[in-house]
């Protein structure tokens, strides 16, 4: 045995039987590795040996040596203890490890936790009886309330929180309300995650001016959800629908099966709650059988529908939800589940619903929405519409569209696996649907995850206006990005801190009298990774096929090398269809002499396995992605030890990585929060690693 060799595994306490007994897959899981720049499949010790320098530098310093060959034979043997699971993009992945097997003492300060009520019943001081209940196990409680209960009378303090209770054992919780005076028999629930910190933590109910509750699941009648809607137009305002507990059981599905369609909510200021005393959203249940009707229909302002489930619309393009009108502003669908609509859309947003993406806008926020024949989420004739950390998935013609003048602000969604039709992209906008435009459409993003789609990641067509900001793009069937104009006007896009990986062919391609900025002085600040797109089958990484001069300046780009400058000469001949002929990609941006900079996450707490957004700049999406399995393995692709691309841990805690951008990091969270931590960020560089400042998370500070 070469004296080296000797060394190195003394050195790291590796011992030769350990290595003869995992021989087999240490070979093959060396062997099928594609190295940096993916100039082949050596392994590492077939890189040494044979003077490839460079080829296979798995511990960052710049050259193929001795240490690689340590740095993967550690790792294989760390596989055998504790193997790790490889994400997969055909389902949501499952949750990271925990930090410990044991969950940690709580902190000895507790939670506060800060109650603000908004009372709009008309009547002052208000009577109320507040509670609480602990229903996780985040941490040992020692000393520290795990409920509570409170019976008090609030003035009108708008602002100002009516109760603030102390030393509360942190981790999960669900609250409620019963309003005592006036007697009108609200009671809501919500969840909620409490941490320690110098702030309290903050909830806030509404007590309204009038409440109906549901008592029956039939179809019409007295109590039913039918006649609640008939009533709610001369009810006082604001309303609060209800669902009475011991019909509608709480942590059990209850249906209500409809025969015909439900009276549309034309009227405003109502919330329809669904949440029951689990906290839970989806067991209030609205189906619509498969009938030629739609589940619910909003046409009223300032509309709330909060934990419910509504499904299984039929035939006739009838929409699961819709919400259509000029009067249909500024409401809000949070929490509640849309599936199933046999011919049309998931939810409908369109004639002039809202209109801006301020006060006015129709907000979709934290759905799930799926099963849908057409699009999961269309949105259309003027209409404005946030859409808000949402998992729009599996519907069989596109996840999210803005078309015949629609307006939609995409912000933090997970869309995936929206296939099986003709029109199967997960983001897109487009202005000249069926030959019929009412003016121009209108997308903008931040924050996506948009992978895994039947045609193109996000599709810019025809008199179309998109701004795409820090959107992860990849596994889509066709193109990651695509802005063209087949028929129709052009369209335009700006694009910055995306990355277009792994597609099925182009990484991002402009085509026909479009235009795009994807980097330049007086646009788009770059700060795009291209990289893994469908090469060998003549896919491009950018493919400029306007005829027209595009700008793509300051983004990392797949053949860069691995040195402190880019190789613009790999660039211009393997990166680009024109090989720069038409495209301005100089200066280009190296993707391992970046400092990585931390400028904000979100959410800032988080439960585990639940996705979390870490901002910034100089993160590393060369190297956090290879192509010989499609990138499936984003999370092998950047991990701590051995580095590579990019290693996220909080509070020392490496966290598994979800999607990879130069300025978005998408991890799950590895612990449920129970205090503040911190987070950092080291990304491969070669010889030295580099790590970013420290951002602390899990706080309530406001």
């Amino acid at each position: 045995m070469p004296g080296w060799v000797r060394c190195c595994l003394s050195r790291y306490a590796i011992t030769w039987q350990m290595i003869v007994m995992a021989a087999t897959g240490i070979v093959g899981a060396v062997e099928a590795q594609t190295c940096d720049e993916g100039r082949g499949t050596e392994s590492a010790i077939a890189a040494l040996f044979d003077g490839s320098a460079g080829t296979c530098d798995l511990n960052g310093d710049g050259s193929t040596t001795a240490p690689d060959v340590t740095a993967a034979l550690q790792a294989q043997v760390e596989g055998t203890r504790t193997p790790t699971a490889t994400p997969t993009l055909t389902s949501t992945p499952t949750a990271t490890p925990t930090r410990t097997s044991t969950p940690p003492i709580c902190p000895t300060s507790g939670a506060d936790l800060a109650i603000e009520i908004v009372n709009q019943s008309g009547m002052s001081p208000v009577s109320i009886e507040l509670s609480g209940t602990r229903v996780g196990s985040e941490c040992i409680s020692t000393g520290l309330a795990p409920s509570y209960r409170i019976a008090t009378t609030c003035p009108d303090q708008p602002g100002e929180p009516c109760v603030q209770i102390g030393a509360l054992a942190p981790g999960s919780w669900r609250h409620s309300i019963a309003v005592l005076a006036p007697n009108s028999g609200q009671v809501q629930h919500q969840p909620s995650l409490l941490v320690t910190g110098a702030s309290p933590n903050r909830i806030r109910f509404t007590i309204f001016a009038s409440v109906m509750t549901i008592q029956t699941p039939a179809n019409s009648g007295s109590g039913s959800l039918r006649r609640a809607l008939q009533d709610a137009i001369d009810a006082t305002k604001p309303l609060l629908i209800q669902f009475a507990p011991d019909v509608f059981v709480p942590g059990i599905p209850t249906v209500i099966n409809l025969d015909f369609a439900l009276p549309t909510l034309a009227t405003d200021d109502v919330t329809i709650d669904g949440t029951d005393a689990t906290g839970a959203g989806g067991n209030r249940i609205v189906d619509a059988r498969g009938l030629a009707i739609g589940a619910l229909s909003i046409a009223g302002a300032r509309n709330h529908v909060v934990g419910m489930r509504f499904r299984n619309a039929g035939g006739n393009e009838r929409d699961v939800v819709s919400i259509g009108g000029s009067a249909a502003t500024a409401n809000v669908i949070e929490r509640t589940q849309i599936d199933g609509a046999a011919t049309a859309d998931g939810i409908g947003v369109d004639q002039g619903a809202g209109r801006d993406f301020a006060d006015t806008a129709n907000v979709i926020r934290d759905c799930d929405v799926s099963g849908a024949a057409d699009k999961g989420i269309k949105v259309t004739r003027d209409a404005y519409v946030r859409v808000e950390r949402s998992w729009v998935h599996d519907n069989a013609n596109g996840g999210i569209q803005a078309t015949l003048g629609g307006h939609v602000l995409a912000s933090q969604n997970l869309v995936e696996r929206n296939r099986g039709s003709t029109a199967q992209n997960g983001l897109s906008v487009n202005a000249n649907d069926e030959g019929i435009s009412s003016g121009f459409s209108e997308l903008i993003t931040e924050g996506n995850i948009s992978r895994a789609n039947g045609a193109n990641g996000i599709s810019v067509r025809a008199f179309s206006v998109a701004t795409l900001h820090d959107d992860y793009v990849a596994t889509n069937a066709s193109s990651g990005v695509r802005i063209f104009n087949d028929v129709g006007p052009a369209a335009t896009a700006t694009v910055e801190g995306i990355s277009a990986v792994c597609n099925g062919v182009d990484g991002a391609v402009v085509a026909n009298t479009s235009t795009a900025d994807f980097g330049s002085a007086a646009g788009s600040v770059g700060d795009n990774a291209f990289a893994q797109n469908n090469l060998p089958a003549g896919g491009a990484n950018l493919r400029n096929a306007t005829g027209l001069q595009i700008s793509a300046v300051n983004n990392q780009w797949e053949h860069c090398g691995g040195g402190a400058t880019c190789d613009e000469t790999q660039i211009a001949a393997y990166d680009l269809s024109d090989h720069g002929a038409m495209t301005t990609f100089l200066p280009a941006q190296a993707h391992r002499a970046q400092q990585p900079v931390l400028a904000r996450a979100e959410p800032v707490v988080g439960q585990v396995g639940e996705l979390l957004r870490i901002f910034g700049s100089g993160f590393n999406a060369i190297d956090g992605h290879f192509a010989e399995n499609q990138c499936a393995d984003v999370a092998g692709r950047n991990r701590c030890l051995p580095l590579r691309g990019n290693c996220v841990e909080i509070d020392g805690v490496p966290a598994a990585v979800e999607a990879v951008t130069p300025t978005m990091l998408v991890v799950r969270w590895p612990f449920t929060c129970i205090a503040p931590v911190p987070v950092v960020v080291k990304v491969r560089q070669g010889a030295t690693n580099a790590t970013s400042n420290t951002l602390m998370v899990c706080t309530n500070s406001q």
